[in-house]
């Protein structure tokens, strides 16, 4: 298999929450075979895994947002961090926090009913022989101190709200952690089958675990240009209810090859009231009840999201691509069918939607514009901005990330305030 096969086979079976445009590895591969203003849509954290050897990204946005008005928040956007302020903002707020000249940031990014709570950083390192791993540093929002802090787990999901954690020791894992944010003791739930990835349900009340019988997160380095996928064996998932202190173990075995990519994780739909999978690959999600049933899919789900963010909290906006050359984003009304191109705006290209805060207003990755249809640097050089995309105005909540493809890279994980 071509490294050219293997991008392209990776980024179709990355996860829906990771919402990779489908046609993003043709993209990024055919990148000097178009106009300056395609190449904008070649963005965000995972996009680094092309260049690191098309290992597979975690769950970056948490679903279940509710309560949005779409109303202009208010802003409170840091321009550096003073050691000396006071903790950092109570749950329940809906202020818009940022921290706009620090790359990861150091205190609350937040705006609506979002809030980056976690993120992490990424490396490739030796295993042994010719295999490589991927593998994460996770920093976690302390609320006492006001800044993130670096965590010894090597997977990590903040519940919504931010006041705990669901944990791994290691990939693959016997036992799954919850952990308070503000200290104390690690509660811990171990596994008849190891863990891969773990994430919050919606209202946080469950847990949700995909079982591999390996790493996930290793490839084998077969030559200068050929790679091979070492395929760990997923083997189902297992929902825990940590107040009951139950747990269910369903078997699912990947369908054919997974599309090739390593990592075949589960993920919770919006409401909490299915999990699902991507199929064939990535083209296709195929649902579960919390029987470890297949389910149809409902009827309201989009199966196929061009764009990070997904449907708007209220259902009325779907984050989309651009239409025609003028942009590379676009949301659609759902009542009308209107796909409406979010241009560049104060001197920015939005390259990518990554998150909702509420109705009127999505979270996105973007660059600062040079001329008309270019970037200083270049597109892969980035920020977290506040967009309004009823009227484009835009609020910086991030600094810059030099290069989204290199190791070391920023990756933020989205949750619900």
């Amino acid at each position: 298999m071509t490294i050219d096969e293997l991008v392209r086979r990776t980024l179709h079976g990355w996860s829906e929450e990771a919402r990779v445009p489908a046609d993003l590895a043709s993209r990024a591969l055919g990148r000097r075979r178009r106009s300056r203003v395609r190449t904008f849509a070649v963005v965000a954290g995972a996009t680094a895994a092309v260049v690191a050897g098309a290992f597979a990204v975690p769950d970056l946005v948490a679903g279940g947002f509710s309560g949005s008005d779409g109303t202009a928040p208010a802003v409170a956007v840091a321009t550096g961090s003073d050691p000396s302020a006071a903790p950092g903002p109570s749950a329940g707020t809906r202020e818009t926090l940022g921290d706009a000249d620090s790359a990861p940031p150091e205190t609350l990014v937040a705006a609506g009913d979002t809030a980056v709570y976690a993120y992490y950083t990424w490396r490739n390192e030796k295993v042994v022989g010719n295999r490589e791993a991927r593998r994460l540093t996770w920093h976690l929002y302390d609320g006492d101190s006001g800044t993130y802090e670096k965590t010894p787990w090597a997977w990590l999901d903040p519940a919504p709200g931010g006041e705990s954690a669901a944990v791994l020791e290691s990939i693959p894992a016997r036992r799954v952690g919850v952990v308070t944010v503000r200290g104390g003791d690690v509660r811990w739930f171990d596994l008849e089958h190891p863990a891969g990835a773990v994430s919050w349900s919606p209202d946080g009340t469950r847990l949700l675990v995909t079982n591999y019988d390996d790493d996930p997160d290793q490839v084998e380095v077969m030559g200068k240009d050929v790679w091979t996928v070492i395929l760990a064996t997923r083997t189902g998932f297992t929902l825990i209810d940590p107040a009951a202190g139950r747990q269910d173990f369903h078997p699912a075995a990947v369908e054919g090859d997974g599309g090739g990519a390593s990592r075949q994780d589960f993920f919770w739909n919006a409401d909490g009231t299915l999990i699902w999978e991507w199929t064939n690959p990535g083209r296709s999600k195929k649902f579960y009840g919390m029987d470890g049933a297949p389910r149809p899919v409902p009827p309201d789900e989009p199966v196929q999201r061009e764009q990070t963010a997904g449907l708007s909290p209220g259902g009325r906006w779907l984050a989309s691509n651009s239409p025609d050359r003028t942009a590379v984003t676009a949301v659609k009304d759902m009542e009308s069918g209107e796909v409406k191109p979010l241009r560049p705006v104060d001197g920015y290209w939005i390259e990518q939607l990554a998150a909702w805060a509420d109705d009127g207003h999505v979270i996105a990755w973007a660059c600062e514009l040079k001329g008309a249809d270019d970037c200083v640097k270049s597109e892969f050089r980035n920020r977290l901005l506040l967009v309004d995309v009823r009227g484009g105005a835009v609020v910086p909540l991030t600094g810059y990330r030099e290069n989204s493809l290199r190791p070391g890279t920023w990756v933020p994980v989205f949750s619900r305030r």
